[in-house]
């Protein structure tokens, strides 16, 4: 399910912007501008300026966000309301400063600035406003940093106290980046002014770009202590304990986001429901998808998380229905790679085409490759089918994936191989794989048995072709093995004893047939006290006696 997340809550501007209340002050439009929402900033300033047209620094200011979204027109339009407000003093030549900039002429614009900072020598906001005239720049265009920081440092100069001046010199260090002076600035700021949560939510964002997590989650968890309506801390938290997969936190947070956040927005909501269907507390997943989907129809592939929870419950044909209405409500683009996934399970548990099942399957795997895992479930379906050649290209697809494979995955596979009838090749690949499964497990004898056994197909057919008699015994290496390793285990014998009598009775063949009598009868002897009325046991004994000329077959059971 953490695809499904990033698909859906990577949230774009344009809608926590949309949502958001309209907040009417500078210091909302100083927290629109550092938390990069564009949106938002562009309707704060242009809210102030229609509240107070002479309003220089909210024109200004406008102009930059409308730079950031990468509106140059717009910006020039601000600049010049800027201007004509008062076409005298440090802020109007700030305006025309910035209008050169957007001219390329930059050196009139640097002679423009130098007379706004003659005309207001002790007024940090004007060096501060001529800094982020280098700080913010169209989309793919990377800001004057350098020219930034050096103004910015001024303003410093002038007023080491000026909050505003404070946070855009540690935004500009996060931007370069330099994590280090961001914190330290941002620290600096929330000194200032201990109220404010602003300070400490970006010190938190530099320190997760940092990969500093748990100081991340200090100052995350601090703004929340300061203010706990503050969304973006609300929401940062939360989405960053669910991608690090720390789900009953990462519900707690959810919840705390969507009953207390001061701007929720729908996205919240469904967060939340993920994370409780994720939780198992289907209950609640569910009614909240209700909910969303009275406010807004078009989330209707949120139902996806009520057929997920049915499955999880049990209830398989109540699922079954959910998921094939929700197949034909949603649009295409919106089924994910999990709605094929949970298909194809949902067909097994209510009985339905296996093949059908397999195909869902396979659509799951064509649009996440990640879903390499469910070959395996795949291949498990077909043995269970006792479909053992599908079976084992699924359990080979498998396997591939695997960088270390274990015994047992070979030993499912190579049993596979050995039952597939329409294989000519079967009882080779067989003891191939059953090889891997020796090197893997070499004290065990599972693996030395089924070697042995598929090695025993391979022998010639000495009962037709009699002159090929030296060729075999292929299969005796491993027999040798089974046997070395089982008979002294005697507390499992009524586990091994099957195979322990296809084993002596392939010994006690291939000595007999080298006419090495003593060890056949050795063979023999065993073989009878394990199976009294083995035919193969019978037959040899009459031959050894010269009662019958018939030389026994090849070794190898009874079909086994």
């Amino acid at each position: 399910m953490t695809t499904f997340l990033r698909k859906i809550f990577v949230l774009p501007l344009f809608a926590v912007s949309a949502c958001l209340s309209m907040a009417q002050s500078h210091a909302d439009g100083l927290a629109a501008m550092q938390l990069e929402n564009w949106d938002k900033a562009i309707s704060i300033y242009t809210s102030l300026t229609q509240k107070d047209p002479l309003d220089q620094i909210a024109w200004l200011t406008l102009g930059s966000a409308h730079i950031a979204k990468g509106n140059k027109a717009k910006a020039k339009e601000a600049y010049d309301a800027a201007y004509n407000a008062k076409a005298e003093g440090p802020y109007a030549m700030i305006a025309t400063g910035r209008i050169l900039l957007l001219q390329d002429q930059m050196a009139d614009a640097d002679a423009i600035f130098k007379k706004a900072t003659k005309n207001a020598r002790k007024d940090p906001s004007v060096k501060r406003l001529i800094g982020e005239s280098f700080l913010y720049a169209p989309p793919g265009v990377k800001p004057n940093f350098t020219r930034a920081e050096a103004e910015l440092k001024e303003a410093m100069d002038i007023s080491a106290k000026d909050f505003p001046t404070l946070m855009s010199l540690a935004y500009c260090y996060m931007e370069m980046p330099n994590g280090g002076l961001a914190a330290q600035h941002y620290e600096y700021a929330a000194n200032q002014d201990p109220r404010n949560t602003l300070p400490l939510f970006m010190l938190a964002k530099v320190y997760r770009a940092a990969k500093l997590y748990d100081k991340f989650l200090v100052y995350a968890d601090k703004t929340i202590a300061l203010d706990s309506k503050f969304t973006p801390a609300l929401r940062a938290k939360t989405e960053y304990l669910y991608f690090d997969k720390q789900w009953e936190k990462a519900t707690q947070a959810a919840k705390d986001l969507v009953n207390n956040g001061a701007e929720i927005i729908i996205e919240d909501e469904m967060l939340l429901a993920n994370l409780l269907y994720i939780t198992k507390d289907c209950i609640a997943c569910s009614e909240l998808v209700e909910k969303i989907l009275k406010k807004d129809g078009s989330k209707n592939y949120l139902r996806r998380l009520q057929a997920y929870c049915q499955y999880d419950n049990g209830k398989y044909q109540d699922g079954m229905k959910i998921l094939e209405d929700f197949f034909k409500q949603v649009a295409p683009e919106k089924i994910l790679a999990s709605d094929y996934e949970y298909l194809a399970r949902f067909q097994v548990k209510t009985g339905r085409d296996t093949m059908s099942a397999i195909k869902n399957f396979y659509k799951a795997i064509e649009m996440d490759s990640s879903k390499w895992a469910l070959h395996l479930e795949m291949a498990d379906l077909l043995y269970s089918k006792k479909d053992y050649c599908g079976a084992a290209v699924e359990y080979q697809k498998h396997i591939d994936s695997l960088s270390s494979p274990t015994a047992l995955q070979y030993y499912r596979l190579g049993l596979c191989h050995y039952f597939c009838p329409d294989d000519t090749l079967r009882y080779h690949k067989a003891e191939v794989v059953f090889g891997k499964v020796t090197e893997l497990a070499p004290s065990s004898g599972l693996g030395w048995s089924w070697r042995a056994k598929a090695m025993s197909k391979l022998e010639p057919d000495i009962v037709n072709h009699p002159e090929l008699l030296e060729e075999f015994g292929k299969a005796k290496p491993f027999f040798d093995k089974y046997v070395e390793i089982t008979e002294p285990d005697t507390g499992n014998l009524a586990k091994n004893k099957r195979d322990l009598i296809t084993a002596y009775e392939y010994l006690a063949s291939y000595y007999f047939l080298r006419k090495e009598d003593a060890l056949a009868k050795t063979y023999l002897d065993k073989l009878v006290a394990l199976d009294p009325e083995n035919e193969s046991a019978k037959n040899i004994k009459l031959f050894m006696e010269g009662q019958t000329p018939a030389p026994p077959g090849k070794g190898g059971g009874k079909g086994k």
